[in-house]
């Protein structure tokens, strides 16, 4: 929002994290950003450029005469600058360290008082269908959702899978990547949709993601990225996963791109290593949503997974139902076709029991000892099961005098 501040000479604007002060009078613009509190002092990026005639600007810059860190904290600093654009601006006679005055007054004013409040009655509420659903597959249109398992579990192919539908319903997707490079995720893109590829950008990752972030967000703003893929946590933090204040800042830096995001993470080892992300607890808790790759089979030539999803968290709804796939790797392409996770032995054992229980009796009723025999389950388990899920499950007499298990909405039906 633009708006007069300070002398009738100063116009002053903020973009986002960026704040832009303009002296209208020879259209000197001073732009400031990545800006940082450090020990109590403003520190970031100060760009300059004029219309001045016979200005010393730096090459085909549109006028810039001036670029780099400042401390919009320190009046030392600001001595320094203004001589330089006395300088450079050939222009002496310019009270540049009274517009450098100027333009820290305003930025440091800012930052101070930061965003104001609002009346949370007057917020829009949120979109009724806030959620993206890819075969069963549900994920936060906005927020952060972090996708872990073992190596081979097929979640980078799973990420490329998921950005080329997004693709294809109208959603400009983006990767981000720390570990592999454009020409494998393209083989990779065409092996997954054809010769018809829907768009998907692609940026490789060198440094951690807080050093890479002023980068993805002119990215993200000049080719209206909508939605981001990252590959991987443990490549993107400038330190161990383990620490919290690395799990706090890749979230601080996610934030500041204003789009929602896809996380893909390992696991950690030992016992219980299928609830949460690899490294410290925020991950798991700054994240609204968490899913589980489990690898429940390969075929003996590696040509064939079978993978289950399991929704771990979920902030913004229930928890989702488990999503299988069998990927089957061809000699050009690469499918994924969804599979039942009840139907296979290896995945079934990761859900709830009473999901287990509601998968066999969709086939028919069944006795308890028949059931805890099909599910490697406690008979005096089951029958607790069936009287705390009174709403899935009923007793129900048979002609034989047996009394067998079986769904409720199968006996209303």
């Amino acid at each position: 929002m633009a708006m007069d501040e300070g002398t009738e000479m100063a116009l002053y604007r903020q973009c986002g994290d960026r704040h832009v002060v303009i002296f209208s009078q020879d259209n000197t613009e001073f732009t400031a950003d990545r800006l940082h509190w450090d020990r109590d002092e403003l520190h970031g990026q100060l760009s300059v450029a004029t219309g001045l005639l016979g200005a010393m600007a730096t090459g085909e810059s549109d006028g810039l005469i001036s670029f780099g860190s400042f401390n919009f904290s320190n009046p030392r600093a600001a001595r320094d600058r203004a001589r330089d654009l006395a300088e450079r601006s050939r222009a002496g006679k310019i009270d540049w360290l009274g517009r450098l005055d100027e333009v820290r007054h305003l930025i440091l004013k800012a930052e101070r008082q930061g965003l104001p409040s609002i009346d949370l009655r007057t917020a829009a509420k949120p979109p009724a269908d806030d959620e993206f659903n890819i075969d069963g597959f549900r994920f936060p249109k906005r927020h952060a959702t972090i996708a872990f398992g073992d190596g081979g579990t097929a979640k980078s192919y799973h990420a490329l899978y998921l950005a080329g539908c997004l693709a294809r319903q109208g959603i400009r997707p983006a990767l981000f990547d720390w570990e592999l490079d454009e020409h494998a995720h393209r083989e990779r893109l065409e092996r997954l949709f054809g010769s018809t590829m829907p768009e998907v950008r692609y940026v490789r990752c060198e440094r951690p993601l807080v050093h890479e972030l002023d980068r993805l967000k002119r990215i993200v703003s000049d080719d209206a990225v909508a939605f981001g893929f990252f590959d991987s946590i443990g490549f993107a933090v400038p330190g161990r996963p383990e620490d919290a204040e690395h799990a706090m800042g890749y979230f601080r830096a996610v934030r500041q791109l204003g789009i929602g995001t896809h996380h893909i993470a390992h696991v950690r080892q030992g016992e219980g290593n299928d609830q949460r992300p690899f490294g410290s607890t925020f991950w798991h808790n700054a994240a609204r949503s968490t899913w589980f790759a489990k690898l429940a089979a390969t075929s003996p030539d590696g040509e064939c997974l079978t993978v289950g999803l399991y929704n771990r968290k979920s902030n913004l709804s229930a928890l989702r139902r488990p999503v299988g796939y069998q990927v089957i790797f061809e000699t050009d392409r690469t499918t994924f076709s969804m599979v039942d996770v009840a139907d296979n032995r290896d995945l079934a054992a990761d859900l709830p029991l009473w999901q287990r229980m509601k998968h066999a009796l969709s086939r028919g009723p069944q006795t308890l000892a028949k059931l805890a025999d099909e599910l490697g389950a406690n008979v005096d388990t089951l029958d607790r099961t069936v009287r705390r899920k009174s709403a899935v499950f009923t007793r129900v007499a048979n002609s034989d005098g047996i009394t067998r298990i079986a769904l409720l909405e199968s006996r209303a039906a």
